[in-house]
């Protein structure tokens, strides 16, 4: 069995066999980690826990003050994102441990996220951090267009929690008008709040259903309702059967799972060219410019179309959980 030091700045809440996390993804990799490795984790504590969860049998919370005595004999690490508390935690590890190795998997653009954040400082904040981390740790990327990754020697692979349960009973969506949908986190890099802008102009009845942090949102539109998130796929699955149109308004992305969700139950998808390189080779996603304009005429046209859309749907070849988790262990391998 091989032993891994699993870095994540994502809160984790730990029981005696059980992590949680708050995240999907992040629990989707320490459940592919876990099958065949015994890891030890460094990462922030929560304390609750978080709406999703991984069984775990062989982890050791690993703590700061451990570091500089810890046997890395044999050991990798395994750093999911470049964030400034992984960044100190690799410091420290190098410091006391001068052939460190191992992988940092890339889920977005940090540059372009940090761009968007905080500006021309925290994009040059994030190259100091990534010029850093790469000289050690290989880097795992889940798309070819993320910057500057070109200097470096990389690795691919496609992340999905797609299951069986996703292409079952599809049912039919309600046309009479445009049930928009958006699921993810309420922050300014997903655009959220650029969506809700955008469509304050939009002159055709519509409904936008968001599914997300209720607290981190505050709206006077009575056309927009706001969820709670959960890790229910039955009830994930029921907001994708519930809307028409899922819209993406991210302005940086990786390889986001809610676009494999929403073509898995044949529910056209909308993005904005900021990440246009994300609908890859999928049949059903739209990519329009940032304006209620082309919005407008996007979401016409797909209604006006929906069964021949749906049809083209239905030959996109969707990754699955199982292939992303055996791809990931075959590479740490």
């Amino acid at each position: 069995m091989k032993k891994i030091i699993l870095v994540s700045n994502d809160k984790l809440y730990f029981n005696q066999t059980k992590v949680f996390s708050e995240f999907n993804d992040t629990i989707n990799i320490i459940e592919s980690l876990s099958q065949k490795n015994y890891i030890y984790f460094i990462s922030r504590n929560n304390e609750i826990k978080g709406i999703f969860r991984a069984n775990l049998k062989n982890k050791f919370q690993l703590k700061f003050y451990q570091i500089k005595n810890f046997n890395m004999k044999n050991k990798k690490v395994f750093m999911i994102s470049i964030t400034p508390f992984n960044f100190l935690v690799f410091m420290i590890l190098n410091f006391f441990h001068k052939n460190l190795k191992g992988f940092v998997i890339l889920r977005s653009d940090g540059f372009k996220e940090y761009s968007v954040k905080y500006g021309f400082f925290g994009k040059k904040l994030y190259e100091f951090f990534f010029n850093k981390i790469l000289k050690k740790l290989k880097p795992i990327v889940v798309t070819d267009t993320l910057s500057n990754i070109k200097n470096f020697k990389y690795l691919k692979i496609f992340p999905s929690e797609i299951t069986q349960i996703w292409s079952k009973n599809l049912k039919k969506p309600n046309l009479s008008k445009p049930n928009l949908l958006y699921l993810g986190r309420i922050k300014k890099e997903k655009g959220i709040f650029s969506l809700i802008e955008l469509i304050k102009n939009l002159d055709i009845d519509y409904n936008l259903n968001i599914v997300g942090n209720k607290n981190k949102l505050s709206l006077t539109n009575n056309k927009i309702k706001v969820f709670k998130e959960t890790s229910n796929k039955k009830k994930l699955i029921d907001f994708y059967d519930q809307n028409n149109i899922f819209i993406l308004p991210s302005f940086t992305e990786g390889s986001p799972k809610v676009i494999l969700e929403s073509l898995s139950r044949l529910r056209p998808v909308i993005i904005f060219r900021d990440i246009k390189h994300v609908k890859s080779k999928f049949r059903g996603v739209f990519v329009i410019n940032r304006n209620t304009k082309e919005l407008k005429k996007t979401i016409i046209f797909i209604l006006k179309n929906y069964e021949k859309i749906q049809v083209q749907m239905k030959k996109n070849k969707i990754p699955t959980k199982d292939q992303f988790q055996k791809n990931l262990i075959r590479i740490i391998k």
